[in-house]
């Protein structure tokens, strides 16, 4: 089994429910509260569940006007709690890197395991305290709120006004269907980051179908890289055609791939996550071609 080391509380809880559970839980207040509100006391209390629970900490990290709207849609509440109960007791050791698995609404959830810096994430969200076993079930107490995630990268990518010329490149280099690989992490340059390329260098790139293919895969990487298992000077390998690295540090400045600075985190997609980028990002060996019209492809 999949073991992993995590700074946790860990609590037995046998000889009590999973409601009982979290009710003695004052940091599950809100939760207890939201699952009263919504019907579903009984439903935790027959058959055997695993809880990610979000803390009071991590509702209150919610926007208002969201919370707001789920206290008075009960059905709308009841299916964002059940999107965090997942049948059966998935204990720490039971997970997998990349696991997908479903929930009691019907949709799936990812589960990363992160080795290097010892963190384990469901959809991105940092799970803190592992393994409190009840009499039906496990609780695993989670950081954040998870929220269903429903439109693929490429469809996010298409309804961003931020990343159009992204998508624009990205059809014209035939390539869309591979930013629909599942898992994904694409580094997204806005279009800021576009533009920031002379126009003339820029024409000479998306002239060269091969090169601007390539330049747009040097984005990607074939896992699911959510910010809480980013760690600094890790190189992951890009999906382009020669395997090419990028290099990813963490700092208190916060995250940059290459010359590309993160602006923003964690646009979670259902086939892996999206982070905005301020730069293009290019291949040494397409850099060097831009730069002296010397190269293969």
């Amino acid at each position: 089994m999949l073991l992993f080391v995590l700074a946790l509380i860990v609590s037995p809880c046998l000889s009590a429910d999973i409601v009982d559970t979290l009710v003695a839980n004052p940091k599950a207040s809100t939760l207890v509260q939201l699952v009263t509100k919504a019907g579903l006391v009984d439903t935790l209390k027959q058959g055997t569940f695993t809880v990610f629970a979000p803390t009071d900490a991590a509702f209150n990290r919610v926007p208002a006007a969201t919370l707001s709207s789920l206290l008075t849609d009960n059905a709308a509440l009841a299916e964002l709690l059940k999107y965090h109960v997942v049948s059966g007791a998935v204990e720490s050791s039971d997970i997998r890197n990349e696991e997908k698995v479903a929930t009691v609404a019907g949709d799936k959830v990812r589960l990363n395991v992160y080795t290097h810096n010892n963190v384990v994430t469901i959809n991105g969200v940092k799970i803190s305290t592992v393994d409190v076993k009840c009499d039906n079930g496990v609780i695993h107490y989670i950081d954040d709120v998870i929220m269903p995630t429903t439109k693929t990268i490429v469809q996010l990518i298409s309804e961003d006004p931020e990343l159009s010329t992204l998508l624009s490149v990205v059809t014209a280099a035939g390539i869309a269907n591979e930013f629909q690989a599942d898992p994904l992490t694409l580094f997204a340059p806005t279009n800021a980051a576009f533009a920031r390329i002379d126009a003339a260098t820029l024409a000479k790139l998306t002239g060269d179908a091969a090169r601007l293919k390539d330049t747009l895969e040097y984005h990607g990487v074939d896992h699911a890289l959510f910010a809480n298992g980013l760690w600094n000077n890790e190189f992951p390998k890009s999906i382009d055609g020669h395997s090419d690295r990028l290099r990813v540090r963490v700092n208190a400045d916060g995250v940059t791939v290459n010359t590309g600075k993160v602006i923003e985190a964690d646009i979670k997609a259902s086939n892996g996550v999206i982070h905005k980028i301020d730069h293009v990002l290019i291949p040494v060996r397409v850099a060097f071609w831009l730069g002296t019209g010397i190269g293969k492809k």
